[in-house]
């Protein structure tokens, strides 16, 4: 809907912004997006990398996520270390070569995803054995090995916001001038409401699915806020058995 505010035009998706802590900074970006090309982290295509990431900070712009600024400085970063990796290395007789401009780009990534797998190991144990431990307890003697192991995938933000995307993308070739000039005006309150109650009947959902009725593109970025609003209120999660297979959301009980 466009609303009228001191005689001037505006975009409705102006009027507000969103603020999610779910979101784990610029390096979990650049974890995704080396992950998402299957590329050496010690031989970071530096240039691709930095133009995939500037593209994914210009989406969360269009859906006002104020998280965008925390990821500003990464993205001067890269272009700092793009610059570097530009200019031709000179070595003088007697010098040492010069560093990796990407060396400490990569000590931090390494660094950083280790601490993120211990952390999401330790968050997904049960009571025991996470906060409350045993001296000489073995929970293998008293259950015995797992007779079955399923692999899970672990759920990646940045695969949801990919997604997303895509979707926003396709219903912005589709929609009409007519349409995106609907009066008809989206909460975020109201949205999670109503995704909960559909919830509630079909227990899991395909993550697409949760935008069947959209119309427009205000209408998806409602719905998407209120998805990742519900997850960091722990009502719902998502579950991806590989990397292949769509998004799921599932609702908690």
């Amino acid at each position: 809907m466009i609303t009228e505010r001191n005689g001037k035009t505006e975009d409705p998706q102006s009027a507000y912004s969103v603020t999610l802590d779910i979101f784990n900074g610029p390096l979990d970006l650049l974890l995704h997006l080396i992950k998402k090309d299957e590329v050496d982290i010690y031989d970071i295509p530096i240039a691709r990398i930095t133009e995939q990431y500037l593209e994914y900070l210009d989406f969360l712009k269009k859906v006002n996520l104020e998280v965008v600024g925390d990821y500003l400085s990464m993205a001067a970063e890269l272009g700092y270390i793009k610059s570097r990796m530009l200019l031709p290395r000179i070595k003088d007789e007697g010098e040492e070569e010069e560093q990796d401009p990407r060396e400490e780009l990569v000590r931090r990534l390494l660094e950083y995803e280790r601490y993120r797998d211990a952390a999401a190991e330790l968050g997904g144990m049960e009571i025991l054995g996470k906060d409350v431990f045993l001296a000489g307890y073995d929970r293998k003697e008293e259950f015995g090995e797992p007779t079955e192991e399923t692999e899970f995938v672990k759920f990646d933000l940045w695969a949801l916001v990919d997604t997303f995307s895509k979707i926003y993308s396709d219903r912005k070739k589709s929609e009409t001038e007519d349409i995106f000039f609907s009066s008809q005006t989206y909460t975020v309150e109201e949205r999670k409401n109503q995704l909960i109650e559909i919830m509630k009947r079909e227990k899991e959902v395909f993550f697409e699915d949760l935008f069947e009725g959209d119309i427009n593109r205000m209408k998806l970025v409602v719905t998407f806020i209120s998805i990742l609003e519900l997850l960091k209120d722990g009502a719902l999660d998502v579950f991806q058995p590989t990397f292949e297979e769509p998004l799921k959301i599932i609702l908690k009980q």
